[in-house]
């Protein structure tokens, strides 16, 4: 797996995709950014993988799973974890066929039960036994994640937060927080982020969204949390990078593809 750790290395993050639902360059958009030569610009949809121990942890899969895994020369998940079940955020499901042939092990996906369930409706063929040992299918073992527990060794806690009308997932993952797609955290959730060493937040726009945080709510939510580093992701093409890196406070910087963190 090339510029991936090794098994003996600490857990680090890796920002597979760092853009909002649509991706930057936009379809159609000829704005400043969208045409942007700076490759921090360049945004797929949003995910990351958690690597310790020799195992890597999907965060999401998004539609642009073939792309990220190529760019990264990625060659395996040994698992996957869900955040909710938006188009963007699951999507690239059909992609893990690939490791499943590669690896010749299954894949086990993990996700709150109301999530597993949209999930196991949106992509019914990959749970039916029809050619469940053949390669047109992917072949995943769906795991309910109700509360905290242990993935591969690497301690994983789900807890709820406000998408707009809805409440959705986001996830402590050892000393790590990914908060993607949120406007609010309710008291709970906020003494499930306190002592994480790093915490990753979305923030769609500069103003605030309907269901997403703007930039200043997704700063200060960093800065009551109290982490070492912040970063901003989930990032539309109204976020210049260069822009936004000169304008954020110390301690925390957007994301972009491909950047690697350590966790701890």
């Amino acid at each position: 797996m090339t510029g991936l750790p090794s098994p003996s290395s600490a857990m680090t993050a890796l920002f597979m995709g760092t853009g909002a639902s649509v991706g930057v360059p936009m379809i159609g958009c000829s704005c400043p950014v969208c045409l942007s030569p700076d490759r921090r610009n360049k945004r797929t949809r949003s995910s990351i993988l958690v690597s310790a121990g020799g195992k890597n942890l999907l965060i999401d899969t998004a539609p642009d799973l073939r792309l990220q895994a190529l760019r990264e020369g990625l060659s395996r998940i040994d698992a996957v974890v869900y955040t909710h079940a938006h188009a963007d955020h699951v999507l690239g499901l059909d992609e893990l066929r690939t490791f499943n042939f590669i690896m010749q092990e299954e894949i086990p996906i993990y996700a709150p039960p109301k999530v597993l369930d949209r999930i196991r409706t949106m992509f019914s063929y990959a749970f039916s036994d029809v050619n469940r040992e053949g390669v047109t299918r992917p072949r995943l073992v769906p795991k309910e994640l109700p509360g905290p527990m242990e993935i591969m060794g690497i301690p994983v806690q789900p807890f709820l937060v406000e998408h707009g009308p809805v409440m959705n997932t986001a996830l402590r993952v050892g000393d790590l927080v990914y908060l993607t797609d949120c406007n609010a955290v309710p008291a709970e959730g906020k003494r499930v982020m306190k002592g994480a060493s790093a915490m990753i937040v979305g923030a769609v726009r500069y103003e605030p969204h309907e269901s997403h945080f703007g930039l200043a709510q997704a700063v200060a939510e960093i800065e009551e949390a109290g982490p070492s580093r912040g970063y901003i992701t989930h990032l539309s093409h109204r976020m210049d990078h260069a822009t936004l890196e000169a304008e954020l406070p110390p301690g925390i910087r957007p994301a972009y593809d491909g950047l690697r963190i350590p966790v701890g």
